[in-house]
């Protein structure tokens, strides 16, 4: 191939690799980038200025104490593989003072596509290393959809209906708004451990009682990142007899994340989704637009090049035919 063959074939290698970028970017960079990690580290605070709930060790209901509850989120990344992740969950609810109200675990596994819980790895709540864990394991997938999802609640111990409501903006940021409401539900037994003074009752020895719980859970959900970036829970646990009456409430409060989390969570919502944006959008559309203006360009500079070579070629022509070379070549 001559050097001039060679140039003239670059302008459908530059379409042709332009025309690839488009593809890969879209459909493979990008899909490839809507996998949920194995590692995971994450802290997040759920605060209310004022709660109401039932100290055991001095059997007194206290009301408008703050209590925070911290979430952490690790992930076990020798437990998944390249379709299962497996993270840990540990929940601690505490007065502003330092007391512990309550405390929670769980273990799960879920698809890192569509992270939905997945039955397996050793999952558990608590104590409880039989119950099946299904829906949602702890956040909404990529690319969240305006419909509701299931998911699984971790306090009622069951899967729910995450419902779309609206869409808001959460710090500038654009986010879906979803929420459950349930209960309220039973969630355990208390057989024998609350005396009846403190349930109301004339029998001063100990009675047994069912904890129920109403809650409703509001999401604030980054739709590209799937990332939760505000959470609102709006709690109410009651003691109650065997004759189905509610004798007193245990738990009562409306936490909601703190600022801090939310900005930092906003920050890394606003991340991924900027660079999902770009290499779904915005990229593939320029490698697409500059590849099907190369060819028409390509084409104009070779016209304008034959039209230059006809001039040319033309002119070389006039000059053989001018009368003064043709009388030399007389003489």
């Amino acid at each position: 191939m001559t050097p001039m063959q060679a140039l003239r074939v670059v302008p459908y290698v530059v379409v042709a690799f332009l025309l690839t970028m488009a593809v890969l970017l879209r459909y493979y960079v990008y899909g490839d980038g809507l996998v949920l990690p194995l590692e995971q580290r994450r802290i997040s605070h759920l605060a209310a200025p004022a709660a109401t709930y039932l100290d055991t060790a001095t059997l007194q209901v206290r009301t408008g104490v703050p209590v925070t509850s911290t979430v952490s989120l690790y992930g076990d990344p020798a437990a998944g593989d390249a379709r299962t992740a497996v993270w840990v969950e540990f929940s601690s609810l505490e007065t502003g003072y330092g007391q512990r109200i309550d405390y929670h675990e769980r273990r799960t596994a879920f698809d890192r596509r569509t992270g939905l819980a997945v039955d397996c790895c050793n999952g558990y709540i608590d104590d409880d290393t039989a119950i099946k864990q299904t829906g949602l394991a702890f956040r909404l997938p990529y690319g969240a959809e305006p419909r509701g999802y299931p998911i699984f609640d971790p306090v009622l111990k069951r899967q729910v209906t995450l419902r779309y409501e609206r869409e808001e903006a959460v710090e500038g940021l654009p986010a879906y708004r979803y929420s459950y409401t349930v209960g309220p539900a039973k969630v355990e037994d208390l057989p024998d451990q609350i005396p009846g003074t403190v349930l109301g009752l004339p029998e001063r020895g100990l009675v047994a009682v069912a904890r129920y719980v109403r809650i409703t859970r509001t999401l604030w959900v980054e739709p590209e990142s799937g990332l939760p970036v505000r959470v609102r829970e709006q709690r109410v646990d009651t003691l109650r007899t065997p004759d189905q009456v509610d004798r007193v409430v245990s738990f009562q409060a409306d936490q909601v994340t703190e600022p801090g989390d939310v900005d930092a969570q906003v920050a890394e919502a606003a991340g991924f989704r900027r660079w999902a944006i770009l290499i779904r959008d915005v990229f593939p559309v320029v490698c697409l637009v500059l590849g099907f203006l190369v060819i028409p360009v390509t084409v104009a500079v070779r016209m304008r090049r034959r039209r230059a070579r006809a001039k040319r070629s033309a002119a070389a022509q006039d000059e053989k035919q001018v009368p003064g070379h043709d009388l030399a070549d007389a003489g």
